[in-house]
C-alpha cells in the first residue's frame, strides 16, 4: 500500500498527469475559445501543435531544473577537489596522504553523476527521474572536542552509506581544503565530520583558527546559499563528569565561540542538536537497558524543544524535559529490578536514576554556557538535547559512590569496565526521523534571506497592486467603454439624421455631404494612440471602427462618386475654347467610364484641381482638406467607376473638338497641369540677395520676398528639366490620345521627334520661352525699393544698397543669370556665381547643346533669344567689359553719394541749416533713365524719396522756426485784435503791429533768413520752389500768410517803421439839406459846404497824437446824430468800416461815401498806394502763422 501510495503521489506521475489534463482541456475546450472573430484552437492541427508545445515547456522546464543541478553537483566536487589556501606544501609532501587523495578523488567522481534515493545511489533511467544530486542533500556539520564520540556515534548511527563498497569505508577522508574532515555521505544527508581541534583550537591556535576559517570559506563558496542545514554538538559524559567545573565552561565557551564563527561566516541561522555521547560511561547505563530490542535501542532518547522555545526559553523547558526523563526511568526501575536476578547487576540498574540525574546540572550549565541569549551576538536556535551511546568500551563512572566514598573517606570500589556489544543506544532513528526530517528548519544565507524577504514582499505587493491595479483597470475600462459605446450610438442615430437630411438629388456639388461625409469619417476615426482608460483589453473601437468605416466607404461610392462623375460631365459639356482643362476633363471623363485606362493619380490631380478653381475662398482650408481625405479614401477603394451612363456622343464632340488643338500646345498645357518644375527651387528675392533682402525691397503686389517665379521658369528648369521632359510628355500624349482622342493610327516616337530637332520642339520651347519672359517681366518690375517715410530711413537704405555685402548686385546678377539662357550670354554670369561654381561647366554644356539643336532645326537665332533679347540691358548691367568692371558698379557707387548727400542733410537739418545743394539728385535721376528695370525704378524711387524726405524735414524745422519766432507772438499781440479781427474791440498796439509787419520785421526777418530761397513770389500766388527736384512742400499752410504779409507791409509801411497812411479827399457832392460837412482826422480838418471841390489832404497818425477822427454834420436833426467820432491808434480804418466804399477805374482812388443818419456825403479818395487800405484783403485774411 505504501509503495502505491508512493507511487500515486511521484512527481512524475503527478506532472503526466496534469500534462494529461491540460492536453485534454486543449482539445475539448479549446474549439470553443474565441479572440474577437477568431478561433485559434478550432483546427486538430492547431490544437496538437498547442499540445506539443506545452509537452516541450515542460520537458523543457524538467531539463533546464536538471542542468542547474548537475551544474550545482559539479561545482560542489570542483570546490571540494580544490587545494587548501594554506598549508598545502605539508599535505604534497606527506606520503601517506597519496592514497588518501587517490581515495577522495575516486569518491567525489563518482558523486559527480550520481543521485540519492531512499534505497542508496541510483543509476540509469531511476537515477535521471528520481533522487537528488548531492548539492541538493542537506548537509550537516559535526564539532566536538577530541574524543567526544563523533565519529563512533556516525558508525553506529544506523545510516546507509552508498559508497562504501567504492571506496573501502564509510567516511572518506578530504584532501585539500578539507583535509582535516571526514565526508560521510549517506544517502539522506552529507555529514562532514570535523577536527577535533577545530572546536577546541588548544594545540597551534593560530593554524586552528586560520584552517578553521579557511573550511568555513569553502562550505560558503561551496553551498552560498545555504552551506549547511544543522550543526550536530558532541558533547561526552567523561567531559562532563571528569571535568572541572572551569574546565566545563571553558569547553562550553569554546563551543559557543564556533557556533557564533559558524553564524558570522556563514550568514545564516541553523538548528543545533546537542548529543550527549558515550552515555554508556554512565554507571548502570548498560545495566538498566539491556533489555531493549533493537527498535526500542533506535528510539532516541532525549528531548526536542518546540520551533517556538527559543533563547531562553529553550533552557528553561531543560529541567522539566529532563525531569520527564528521569521520571519515565523511575517509573520502570520496579519492572526493570524484578527482571534483574543478578545482585549486582540490580544494584547498578537500581542506582541508575541517581547516577542519571546527576547530569542534569552539568548539562544545563553547558546549555547556559552556550546557549544563554546575547544582545552582542547571534542566538543559537537549540533543537534539542539526546543522550546516546555508539559502543559501549571504557570504565563506567559512578559519581553517587564516588561521592560517599570521598564524604566518608572510604576506600572506592572499582568498577568493572564494559564490554562491547556492537549495540548502539537511542542513535539509529536521531538522525534519520529527527534531524534529517528537519533539514528546511536551516534558514538560508541571511543576505539571501533579506534579498528574498525583500523580493518576495516585493513580488506579493506587485501582485497584489497588480490585482487591484488590473481589476480597478478593467473596471473603469468596462464602464469607459459602456460610455463610449453609447456614445458611439448616439453619434451614430446624429449622424443618421445628418445623411436623411442631406439633399440625395443628383448633382455636381460636392458641398452639401461634406458635413454627413465628415461625420461618417469621424465614426471611424479611431487614432492608434487608444486612451488608456479604455484599454486594458477591453476596447471596442476597432469592432465599432470597422461597421462605420464599411459605412464610410460605402458612401463615397453611394454619394461622392457620382457627383464627382457628374462635375466632371458638367466640365465637359462647358468646354468650349479648346484648353488644356477641357483635354483634363475628357481624359477623366474616359477614364471614369474606361476600368483598363483608370489611372488614380490623374484623376485625382483634375479634382483637386476642379476643386481649387471652383470652390476658391469660398471654401475654408479645413474643410478643403477633408475633401482631399474623402478623395483619397474613395481611390484607396480601387478603380473608380461611375456609376452614371456614359455619353458616347459627347464623348465624339469633344473629341472632335480637341483634336484641332495643336499637338505643340497640347504637349505644353500637360506639362503645366502635371506641375512640372516643381523639384526646382523657387526663385525669389530672398534666395538671390540673401537675408538682408527684407530691409531693403518689396513687392509692389503685397506678395511675399519669399515667393517669386516658379522654378520651371529658371536656368535649371529650362536646361536641365523642360528640355529633357519634352519627350516624355510627348511620348505619354501620343500613347493617351488612341483612347482619350479616339486617334487610332500610332505616331512616331514623339522621343526621337524632339531629339531629331523637328518642328515641333520648337514650338513647345516657343510657348514656355514666352511665357517665360512674360513671367520674368512682371516679376521683376514688381521688385521696388522698401517705402522710405523718414530721413532716417533713407539714410538707412542706402547706406545697406552701397555696402560691401549690398544684396543689390547679387539680385541684379541673379535676375541677369536667370534671364540669360544661351550659353554664349550666360558665360560670365555663371562662372562670377560661386554658389554655382561646381557645376557651370555642366550646365553651360547642356546649354551649348540645346543650343545647338535649336540652331540645327531653325536657321535664324536661337530660339532663346526669345528671353535673352528682352533682358539683354539687365544682362549689360552686370557684365564686366575686358579689363573693365561692370556698370553696376558705378551704380552702386552712385547710390553711396546719396548716402553721403543725406547725412550731409540729415546733420544741416539737425544744425537748423538749410540743405547743402548737390547734384547728386540729378546725376541719379540721370543715371536711372538709362538703367533697365528694376534698378530703374529702384533708383527713381531712392532720388525721390530720399529728397522728399529732406524736404518735408527742412519744412518741418522751418516750420518751428515760424511757429517760435513768429506765431507765438502774433497769438500774444495781434490775434483778436483791430485790424486782424475787424470785429474786435480791443486794438492792437501799433508798436506790435509794426514789430510784425513791418519791413525788417519778424515775419519779414523770418522770411528774407528762412523762406525766400524755397519760395518762388515770381507768381500768384506764392509758390515752393522745387530743391533737387522736389518742392519743399505744398502751397497750402502757412506760406500765404507771409504773402499777405508783404501786402501789408506795402500797405501800411510806404516810408519807415511806422504803420502810416497819406489820403486825398476831394468832395464830391453831398445832400441837400446839409450844409456842411467836417471830418477831423487828429486836428487834420477836410470841410465842405457846397463850395468848390477842392482836395484836402490828410496824414494818419496825425501831428497831435489825439488818435481821434471825428465827423461832424449840419445843421443837426432835431433827433438823432450829429456826426460820428472814433478814438485809438485805428480810428480812421475804424471809420472807414462805416464807410461806403466803392471801387474806380484807378486801382488807388476809391468813392468814399459818409452817411450820418440817412444824410449822405460823397468824397473821392486817394491812396498813397494801389492797395486800398480800408478794403485790404490780404489784412482781412491774415491770420497768425502756426506752422508751414
Amino acid at each position: 500500500m505504501k509503495k502505491i501510495l508512493g507511487l500515486i503521489f511521484n512527481r512524475w506521475v503527478f506532472i503526466a498527469l496534469l500534462l494529461l489534463a491540460l492536453s485534454l482541456l486543449i482539445w475539448i475546450v479549446g474549439p470553443l475559445v474565441a479572440i474577437a472573430d477568431a478561433r485559434p484552437l478550432e483546427t486538430e492541427f492547431s490544437r496538437w501543435m498547442s499540445i506539443g508545445v506545452l509537452a516541450l515547456l515542460v520537458v523543457a522546464l524538467m531539463a533546464w531544473k536538471q542542468w542547474r543541478a548537475r551544474r550545482g553537483n559539479a561545482a560542489v566536487v570542483k570546490q571540494l577537489l580544490a587545494p587548501a589556501a594554506t598549508g598545502g606544501g605539508k599535505e604534497a609532501d606527506s606520503p601517506d596522504l597519496a592514497a588518501v587523495r587517490q581515495r577522495f578523488q575516486q569518491a567525489l567522481l563518482t558523486l559527480r553523476r550520481a543521485r540519492f534515493g531512499k534505497q542508496g545511489l541510483l543509476s540509469g533511467w531511476a537515477g535521471r527521474l528520481g533522487g537528488q544530486y548531492l548539492y541538493e542533500l542537506p548537509w550537516y556539520l559535526i564539532i566536538g572536542a577530541p574524543g567526544s564520540g563523533k565519529t563512533t556515534a556516525l558508525h553506529n548511527c544506523g545510516l546507509r552509506f552508498p559508497l562504501a563498497q567504492d571506496v573501502g569505508d564509510h567516511a572518506v577522508r578530504g584532501v585539500g581544503g578539507t583535509r582535516h574532515c571526514d565526508w560521510w555521505f549517506t544517502d539522506q544527508a552529507v555529514l562532514v565530520d570535523t577536527a577535533g581541534r577545530f572546536t577546541t583550537q588548544d594545540s597551534d591556535r593560530e593554524n586552528d583558527r586560520a584552517t578553521w576559517g579557511g573550511f568555513l570559506g569553502l562550505l560558503k563558496k561551496t553551498r552560498p546559499r545555504q552551506p549547511v542545514n544543522g550543526v550536530l554538538v558532541t558533547v561526552s559524559i567523561t567531559d562532563l563528569l571528569t571535568r572541572s567545573a572551569s574546565e566545563r565552561h571553558q569547553h562550553a565557551a569554546t563551543v559557543r565561540q564556533r557556533l557564533q564563527e559558524l553564524h558570522q561566516d556563514l550568514g545564516l541561522r541553523f538548528p543545533i542538536y546537542l548529543l550527549v555521547t558515550k552515555s554508556d560511561l554512565l554507571a548502570g547505563f548498560m545495566d538498566y537497558f539491556s533489555m531493549l530490542d533493537k527498535d526500542q535501542r533506535a528510539t532516541p532518547w532525549g528531548m526536542t524543544f518546540a520551533l517556538a522555545d527559543t533563547g531562553t526559553a529553550a533552557l528553561q523547558r531543560f529541567g522539566p524535559e529532563f525531569d520527564s526523563l528521569l521520571h519515565r526511568l523511575n517509573n520502570g526501575l520496579v519492572e526493570r529490578l524484578q527482571s534483574e536476578r543478578d545482585p549486582l547487576r540490580r544494584a547498578r540498574v537500581y542506582g541508575f536514576p541517581g547516577q542519571f540525574a546527576g547530569l542534569k546540572g552539568v548539562v544545563q550549565e553547558f546549555l547556559d554556557t552556550v546557549f544563554s541569549p546575547s544582545p552582542y551576538e547571534a542566538q543559537p536556535m537549540l533543537r534539542g538535547v539526546y543522550f546516546v551511546s555508539g559502543t559501549q568500551e571504557g570504565t563506567p563512572i559512578d559519581r553517587v559512590l564516588g561521592a560517599v566514598a570521598r564524604s566518608y573517606r572510604l576506600e572506592r570500589a572499582l568498577i568493572s569496565p564494559n564490554q562491547s556489544s556492537g549495540k548502539s543506544y537511542f542513535l539509529s532513528r536521531l538522525l534519520g526521523e529527527v534531524v534529517f526530517a528537519e533539514s528546511g528548519l536551516a534558514g538560508i544565507d541571511l543576505k539571501w534571506e533579506r534579498r528574498r524577504k525583500v523580493l518576495a514582499i516585493a513580488g506579493y505587493a506587485a501582485v497584489g497592486v497588480l490585482t487591484v491595479g488590473l481589476a480597478s483597470a478593467w473596471t473603469l475600462s468596462y464602464m469607459n467603454n459602456r460610455r463610449y459605446v453609447d456614445g458611439v450610438a448616439q453619434r451614430v442615430e446624429d449622424v443618421r439624421r445628418l445623411v436623411q437630411s442631406t439633399p440625395n438629388r443628383a448633382s455636381p456639388d460636392i458641398l452639401p455631404i461634406v458635413p454627413a461625409l465628415a461625420a461618417t469619417r469621424a465614426l471611424a476615426g479611431t487614432s492608434d494612440d487608444v486612451p488608456w482608460k479604455l484599454g486594458f483589453g477591453l476596447y471596442q473601437g476597432p469592432k465599432l471602427d470597422n461597421a462605420a468605416r464599411t459605412a464610410y466607404d460605402r458612401m463615397l461610392v453611394d454619394a461622392v462618386l457620382p457627383r464627382i462623375g457628374l462635375r466632371v460631365e458638367e466640365q465637359l459639356r462647358q468646354a468650349g475654347n479648346a484648353a488644356d482643362s477641357d483635354y483634363e476633363s475628357l481624359k477623366a471623363y474616359v477614364m471614369l467610364h474606361d476600368v483598363d485606362h483608370f489611372e488614380a493619380q490623374a484623376l485625382k490631380g483634375y479634382v483637386e484641381a476642379d476643386w481649387d478653381a471652383q470652390l476658391g475662398r469660398s471654401i475654408e482650408v479645413e474643410q478643403r482638406g477633408q475633401l482631399s481625405e474623402h478623395l483619397d479614401a474613395l481611390l484607396a477603394q480601387g478603380a473608380a467607376v461611375s456609376p452614371l451612363p456614359e455619353d458616347k456622343g459627347l464623348i465624339d464632340f469633344q473629341r472632335q473638338r480637341l483634336a484641332s488643338v495643336p499637338l505643340a500646345q497640347r504637349i505644353y498645357n500637360r506639362m503645366r497641369h502635371e506641375g512640372f518644375g516643381a523639384d526646382f527651387p523657387e526663385f525669389t528675392v530672398v534666395r538671390a540677395a540673401g537675408n538682408n533682402a527684407a530691409l531693403v525691397f518689396t513687392r509692389a503686389s503685397n506678395a511675399p520676398l519669399t515667393k517669386g517665379v516658379p522654378g520651371l521658369f529658371s536656368y535649371d528648369g529650362y536646361h536641365r528639366g523642360f528640355q529633357k521632359e519634352v519627350p516624355r510628355v510627348a511620348q505619354k500624349l501620343a500613347e493617351e490620345q488612341a483612347w482619350v482622342l479616339g486617334i487610332a493610327e500610332t505616331p512616331k516616337d514623339a522621343a526621337a521627334t524632339v531629339r531629331a530637332g523637328e518642328p515641333l520642339v520648337n514650338d513647345v520651347r516657343r510657348i514656355y520661352l514666352n511665357e517665360y519672359a512674360a513671367i520674368w517681366e512682371a516679376f521683376i518690375a514688381d521688385v521696388k525699393l522698401q517705402p522710405q517715410t523718414s530721413l532716417s530711413q533713407s539714410i538707412q537704405m542706402s547706406r545697406l544698397l552701397s555696402a560691401p555685402d549690398s544684396p543689390l548686385p547679387p539680385l541684379m546678377r541673379a535676375m541677369a543669370r536667370e534671364t540669360t539662357l544661351l550659353a554664349s550670354n550666360n558665360k560670365n554670369i555663371v562662372e562670377k556665381t560661386t554658389d554655382r561654381a561646381n557645376d557651370a561647366l555642366k550646365r553651360s554644356r547642356e546649354a551649348i547643346a540645346d543650343a545647338l539643336a535649336s540652331r540645327k532645326a531653325d536657321a535664324g537665332p536661337p530660339i532663346e533669344s526669345l528671353v535673352d533679347d528682352r533682358f539683354v540691358g539687365l544682362r549689360r548691367l552686370v557684365e564686366a567689359p575686358p579689363g573693365g568692371k561692370p556698370p553696376l558698379d558705378d551704380t552702386i557707387a552712385l547710390i553711396g553719394e546719396v548716402n553721403v548727400l543725406l547725412n550731409a542733410v540729415d546733420n544741416a537739418v539737425k544744425g537748423g541749416a538749410a540743405p547743402p545743394p548737390s547734384p547728386v539728385p540729378l546725376k541719379v535721376k540721370a543715371e536711372a533713365a538709362r538703367l533697365p528695370e528694376p534698378l530703374r525704378s529702384m533708383m527713381d524711387n531712392l532720388s525721390q524719396s530720399s529728397a522728399h524726405v529732406a524736404q518735408v524735414l527742412v519744412r518741418q524745422n522751418l516750420g518751428n522756426e515760424v511757429k517760435s519766432q513768429v506765431g507765438e507772438f502774433c497769438r500774444q499781440a495781434l490775434a483778436g485784435r483791430y485790424p486782424l479781427d475787424r470785429a474786435s474791440p480791443r486794438d492792437a498796439t501799433q508798436a506790435d503791429f509794426a514789430t510784425m509787419f513791418a519791413p525788417g520785421g519778424k515775419i519779414d526777418q523770418l522770411f528774407q533768413q528762412k523762406l525766400a530761397a524755397y519760395v518762388d513770389t515770381t507768381t500768384r500766388p506764392w509758390r515752393f520752389r522745387a530743391v533737387d527736384g522736389v518742392p519743399l512742400g505744398t502751397d497750402v499752410g502757412s506760406l500765404p500768410q507771409f504773402q499777405r504779409a508783404q501786402a501789408i507791409r506795402e500797405t501800411f509801411f510806404p516810408a519807415g517803421n511806422v504803420p502810416s497812411l497819406r489820403l486825398q479827399f476831394k468832395p464830391v457832392e453831398m445832400d441837400a439839406t446839409l450844409k456842411q460837412f467836417i471830418l477831423d482826422v487828429d486836428g487834420q480838418i477836410v470841410r465842405y459846404d457846397h463850395g468848390p471841390q477842392i482836395p484836402a489832404s490828410v496824414q494818419w497818425p496825425g501831428p497831435r497824437g489825439t488818435s481821434q477822427v471825428r465827423v461832424q454834420v449840419s445843421p443837426p436833426l432835431n433827433a438823432g446824430a450829429s456826426g460820428m467820432v472814433y478814438e485809438g491808434p485805428w480810428a480812421l480804418l475804424r471809420l472807414f468800416d462805416r464807410v461806403t466804399i466803392t471801387g474806380t477805374n484807378v486801382p488807388e482812388r476809391f468813392k468814399a461815401t459818409f452817411n450820418v443818419d440817412g444824410r449822405k456825403a460823397v468824397f473821392e479818395v486817394t491812396a498813397s498806394s494801389v492797395h486800398n487800405p480800408f478794403q485790404l484783403r490780404e489784412l482781412n485774411e491774415f491770420s497768425c502763422p502756426s506752422g508751414l
